[in-house]
């Protein structure tokens, strides 16, 4: 599988101790998506990932579900691994 440089950075970042929000951004159709779903693959922390393509851009609403589900799924795991939450499409 193909695996661009930008992978090594983010598998980096996200495996840093100190836990600080990381954005992905670039133009459409360049294989951000991809990117960090094989990082998301490979990193060995449990995740959420949700996409953000049919949600309203005022429903702060699904955003707060979303970000409950997260800690759902995160107490409900592994404490010492951590959690990531990808929200795709914003």
């Amino acid at each position: 599988m193909f695996k661009r440089y930008a992978y090594k950075k983010i598998f980096n970042r996200l495996k840093e101790p100190r836990r600080f929000i990381q954005a992905l951004s670039g133009p459409r159709q360049v294989g951000k998506t991809t990117l960090i779903q094989q990082v998301m693959d490979d990193i060995g922390i449990p995740g959420h990932y949700v996409s953000a393509d049919a949600v309203s851009a005022a429903s702060y609403v699904w955003l707060q579900q979303q970000w409950e589900t997260a800690r759902i799924k995160h107490k409900s795991g592994p404490h010492k691994k951590g959690f990531i939450l990808v929200i795709d499409e914003i």
